[in-house]
């Protein structure tokens, strides 16, 4: 990922905003966390996987900063003149959770890097976290790297393309994840097992292209191979286990439509790629009538969310795991 880091290096040289995109497991944390340290820069890292579900709240996102602060040795120094901000042994706390008291917390973070990992889940509050975001980038001295793996809600909720949104028309750089190369993926998973020790034959590289490229996926073969010695085949199913569980964690949120979600992943799956009509026609065959704007934006909102891509061909899953899995336990 040499080609990714240098983007993202030269991106947070020249702009003050960064947006990494790219679907689950193509190693957006990675490649971010590698060149903070690396780099050894100052930041703050958030990661919005670990916010609460359902609506949230200017106190759970403050929760979340007061965590990674404590962790930061030189938050302490910083933070210790800002008011409204209590420093103990236990840890960095707000004495008001709102934003005042975030807006407070960005000014005294001037010079560092504030990383928002997984930062469509702020859609899913009632402040407006992107004007927070356009504050920051316009009065701050601060830089700035957003992450999604779901591309379509992450642009949905930041709306750089709407001249009504607050960050509209603020340049920004955006560094695009990718799977690996045959080559690449072969190479990365050879050094790996060296690295550990371990000698893997090539039979074995060879069943593991099942994970196309998946940086993430290739990583949770490896790890396994080392720590258990177990086969391919069984990787591959634990992995789609939890493929399948964190979908269905990401369905709820339709309650009632979900059936009409699972359908329609069960064709697409089936078929491996299918076009509109054909998912249409295959939803109607098992659970009857369903109309076209329900269909169009069941597909819209499973592309955005990175479940589906849309192609020449017609939708297909966007992971070869996730697809297994659905094949397997649906």
């Amino acid at each position: 990922m040499e080609a990714e880091l240098r983007e993202l290096s030269d991106g947070l040289k020249w702009e003050k905003l960064v947006i990494v995109t790219g679907l689950r497991r193509y190693g957006k944390t990675s490649l971010i966390l590698t060149y903070l340290n690396e780099e050894k820069l100052d930041n703050i890292f958030l990661d919005c996987r670990l916010l609460p579900p359902g609506m949230i709240s200017m106190g759970s996102f403050l929760e979340l900063l007061e965590a990674e602060l404590t962790r930061k040795s030189w938050a302490r120094r910083i933070l210790s003149r800002v008011e409204g901000i209590s420093i103990s042994e236990i840890g960095i706390r707000f004495k008001e959770r709102d934003l005042n008291s975030l807006i407070s917390a960005l000014h005294a973070l001037e010079g560092k890097i504030l990383v928002i990992d997984e930062a469509q889940e702020l859609r899913r509050s009632r402040h407006r976290f992107d004007s927070i975001i356009a504050y920051a980038y316009d009065h701050l001295d601060l830089k700035i790297i957003l992450s999604g793996s779901q591309v379509g809600l992450l642009y949905r909720f930041l709306r750089v393309d709407d001249p009504e949104a607050p960050l509209y028309g603020r340049p920004f750089k955006e560094v695009r994840m990718r799977k690996l190369s045959d080559e690449e993926a072969m190479d990365f998973l050879r050094k790996g097992f060296e690295q550990a020790g371990m000698k893997v034959s090539d039979d074995i590289l060879e069943e593991a292209r099942r994970f196309d490229g998946i940086i993430g996926w290739l990583t949770y073969f490896g790890f396994s191979m080392i720590s258990n010695r177990e086969s391919v085949e069984i990787i591959e199913r634990r992995a789609s286990k939890l493929a399948i569980s964190e979908l269905e964690h990401a369905l709820r949120i339709y309650g009632l439509a979900e059936a009409r979600y699972r359908e329609a992943l069960k064709v697409i799956a089936t078929l491996e790629r299918a076009r509109w009509t054909r998912i249409k026609r295959g939803i109607e065959a098992r659970i009857g009538k369903i109309p076209s704007n329900t269909l169009s934006s069941i597909l819209s909102n499973l592309v955005d969310s990175g479940f589906l891509e849309k192609t020449e061909e017609g939708y297909k899953i966007a992971d070869p795991v996730l697809r297994s899995g659905i094949l397997r336990y649906w």
